[in-house]
């Protein structure tokens, strides 16, 4: 038999696992990119020093609203020509166009993962006018930094102090939500120990920081609203002794960052999202000393967790989310899009993710979306999943500010062409390795239940209409196979 091009793998297994674990899904732009570097972890470590991403940074431009200011965006609200829920929405469509477009995929994917950590929900009455700034200015810098420096910068943002009450914290009436929160969710956790005093002192910290909630939302710190004179914090005494509070909540941040007991929740938790929903203890261990030998440094955290024998071993023992799933599945077909508005290609995102189960930024609480992945594997999700998958499986229509491939540039140039053959260049095209022995059987099945799979040949007798609908079903199963859901 003739060999058929494109039905072996480029990439080598430790490398698909590694992109899989690390990016938004396999396509042939990722590929090409990867086998640029001399191996995978030079990829790897290029990824963690990103350079420009044009094509991500041009999706901003679709959405013009969220350059607006803040004190436009409540106006617009109150107005009734743009709502908060409307600003909400084009922050979760321009951040799902990014992610299937961008170069930098482990920006983005640590970006997602921040966010999820220091979660703020789009379309917060108290916060969305900053909202955009915040994943701006505050996460995205950060995201490859430190996390000293990226507490820093999320807990003083205008957004954080409008979603968790920080804007109504004053020296004669405390409010204790961001205080509480900053010890429960983003560092140490309630297993440290602290007591109810040591949030009260946590809150007269975070004092002085203003939004205008309500009215146009301007932002800024008033030392007339601090509250000024010694606090302790789980046995660490401050004395707070300037009406300008900002330089020592500064150094409790960095104390608060640099904790055993906050190491090892961000280890655990970086371990989860990328290795698998029960880590072995030695990966997160190991993460752990990094984070505190390195000051917080969260691309030598990375370089650890890769690193580890527990990553080399976790191959596919994560399933995607909802939004990795509609995510993967755009660049598995390279579906492009190259613009939004109504009924563009992008408008749908959301309502697919939402749709199977997770919609981005959506968390009703402050302590953000689960990071196991089980937690998303309900059956209904699943059968959705598969629906939205052979929507996009399909190699014919046009889509709406959007491109996909033609027939022609999807299928081998080759014929007669043995089925199972097709079925691995699309297997090898769209995810990057062979499909299995049941995947074959699987699309067998889905295109003619009477024919073998293994020893069917397609010939030019198939005219252009009946090959498109036997490469759309073969995708169809390929893409809703546990070998490309698994990550």
């Amino acid at each position: 038999m003739v060999a058929v091009p494109g039905t072996q793998p480029r990439l080598s297994a430790a490398a698909l696992h590694l992109v899989r674990r690390f990016t938004y899904g396999h396509n042939a732009r990722l590929e090409a990119d990867v086998l640029r570097h001399p191996s995978a972890t030079a990829w790897f470590e290029a990824q963690l020093s990103p350079g420009p991403d044009p094509d991500a940074d041009a999706t901003l431009a679709w959405f013009p609203r969220l350059k607006d200011s803040p004190a436009t965006a409540w106006e617009n609200n109150r107005a009734g020509t743009f709502g908060g829920w409307q600003y909400g929405n084009a922050l979760v469509t321009y951040t799902l166009s990014r992610r299937v477009v961008a170069a930098n995929q482990v920006h983005e994917m640590m970006t997602d993962f921040w966010s999820n950590l220091l979660h703020i929900p789009v379309g917060e009455d108290s916060s969305f006018p900053w909202r955009m700034d915040y994943d701006a200015t505050a996460i995205r810098p950060h995201a490859l930094g430190t996390y000293r420096e990226l507490l820093r910068a999320a807990v003083t943002h205008p957004a954080m102090s409008g979603y968790l009450s920080n804007h109504r914290n004053t020296a004669k009436q405390i409010n204790e939500n961001l205080g509480r929160e900053l010890l429960e969710l983003y560092t140490v956790g309630r297993a440290a120990g602290y007591t109810e005093d040591d949030v009260k002192a946590s809150a007269r910290l975070l004092t002085g920081f203003t939004v205008a909630v309500g009215k146009d939302y301007a932002a800024g710190y008033d030392p007339a609203r601090h509250h000024v004179g010694a606090v302790t914090v789980m046995g660490r005494r401050f004395e707070n002794a300037s009406a300008d509070g900002r330089a020592e909540l500064n150094a409790y941040l960095d104390w608060l960052a640099t904790r055993p007991e906050t190491a090892a929740r961000i280890a655990r938790r970086l371990c989860v999202r990328f290795v698998s929903d029960e880590p072995a203890q030695s990966v997160v261990d190991a993460v752990t000393q990094t984070y505190l030998s390195s000051g917080t440094d969260i691309k030598a955290c990375l370089r650890t967790l890769v690193g580890h024998d527990a990553f080399r071993a976790a191959v596919r023992k994560k399933a995607r989310t909802p939004i990795e799933d509609v995510l993967a599945t755009q660049r598995a077909c390279d579906i492009v899009p190259t613009g939004a508005g109504a009924d563009s290609h992008v408008d749908s995102f959301s309502w697919y993710c939402s749709w199977t189960g997770q919609a981005l930024y959506s968390w009703p609480r402050p302590d953000g979306a689960p990071e196991k992945s089980d937690t998303y594997l309900s059956p209904a999700r699943m059968l959705r999943s598969w629906t939205v998958r052979s929507w996009m499986a399909s190699v014919e229509g046009t889509l709406k500010q959007a491109t996909r491939p033609a027939l022609r540039d999807v299928v081998p140039p080759m014929w007669p062409l043995p089925f199972a053959e097709l079925v691995h260049h699309q297997s090898v095209m769209m995810t990057g390795h062979r499909a299995s022995a049941e995947t074959v059987r699987a699309a067998g099945t889905l295109v003619d239940p009477k024919v073998d799979p293994q020893t069917w040949v397609l010939d030019k007798s198939w005219h252009r209409d009946g090959l498109a609908w036997i490469v759309t079903l073969v995708r169809t199963a390929i893409l809703s196979s546990p070998e490309a859901m698994l990550r």
